[in-house]
């Protein structure tokens, strides 16, 4: 049985918090070295002294920078991330708009990607050697290498300017002449992400099969599969149920440290696709020197990340027993 130590288990969640503390600070030192300042653009040039002055004290730029940093650190721990002059809205409010999009779409391409990786590992690491097993390595480790932009483009162009299927830009139809109902709105976003799932799974299940293959490769070599066989088990129960089974580990803990980086990863093909998430605000942010916007976003990002990497460890142990959590600690 799983024993994970309390003590230790508390020790990397205090050494967690530190990890968010320095990302915070190096947060708030790199946005703001950056040249110029998010209000230049609130200034013009008929404007007297006393109206820049009440802008700078209207965004807390009057106050000193140690203040500033500590009014910084104190309204982070408080989910407190301020207003944004570029939308003009609450910080927060933007993300709880633009995260569920982002998820949407990173999400099923997550989940998809993590079905069809590990199954064509488990088929290549149990014919390792095979002439399949070369071919399919080899085309996957082609399309691993091609950058995720080039191939949305490639499919933008095949599949929405050569023929036509499948829209590539938004999530919704702009100006749609259809009544909204929800069967129409699920109808019309399901058409819409076709396209981005397309190309974001072509080459997004190489990854996790990177993994799942070597590991089956090793487990194949290992007693119980030999002890399946001699039990008279077929081939397929004895792949699936036990050798798979425990190859699944490293790809597990694998997925959810991927899980952090849904955002990350929504930067480049979500402007490609114009796809109205987190990806955006981010470019626009740091375009416009969007100090609340940028920090808040980066800051969560550093937050799934600590969080996720937390998990792995207390997950793994679950998924392998003779792993103790801590132990020698």
């Amino acid at each position: 049985m799983t024993r994970i130590s309390g003590k230790y288990l508390a020790k990397r969640i205090v050494v967690s918090y530190l990890t968010l503390l320095v990302i915070m600070s190096l947060l708030f030192v790199l946005l703001r070295s950056m040249p110029g300042s998010f209000i230049t653009s609130m200034i013009s040039s008929g404007m007297t002294a006393e109206q820049i002055e009440r802008i700078r004290e209207t965004w807390g730029l009057n106050e000193p920078l140690w203040k500033q940093y500590l009014n910084f650190m104190i309204n982070y721990q408080t989910g407190n991330f301020g207003r944004s002059p570029t939308y003009n809205d609450q910080v927060m409010d933007l993300i709880v708009r633009r995260m569920p999009r982002t998820l949407v779409l990173f999400g099923s391409t997550f989940i998809i990607g993590f079905i069809v990786g590990p199954l064509v590992g488990m088929y290549l690491g149990w014919w390792r050697g095979s002439t399949k097993d070369k071919t399919v390595f080899s085309t996957s480790l082609l399309l691993y290498s091609m950058p995720s932009f080039w191939i949305s483009w490639l499919f933008i162009w095949v599949l929405n300017y050569e023929l036509g299927w499948l829209p590539s830009a938004y999530m919704f139809t702009q100006f749609p002449e259809f009544e909204w109902t929800a069967f129409t709105v699920m109808r019309d976003v399901l058409y819409h992400i076709a396209l981005p799932i397309i190309s974001l799974t072509f080459i997004g299940w190489v990854g996790s099969m990177l993994i799942m293959r070597p590991t089956m490769n090793q487990v194949t070599d290992e007693g119980y599969v030999f002890l399946a066989r001699a039990k008279g088990l077929s081939e397929r129960t004895v792949m699936v149920k036990h050798a798979a089974r425990n190859a699944l580990i490293p790809v597990a803990t694998g997925a959810v440290v991927s899980l952090a980086f849904l955002i990350d990863g929504s930067v480049i093909i979500e402007n490609v696709f114009n796809w109205p998430g987190m990806g955006q605000i981010i470019v626009s942010a740091v375009l416009n020197r969007d100090f609340p916007v940028a920090q808040a976003v980066f800051f969560m990002l550093a937050v799934l990340i600590v969080v996720m990497r937390l998990l792995t460890d207390v997950i793994y142990t679950y998924l392998d027993p003779r792993i103790k959590f801590g132990e020698g600690e």
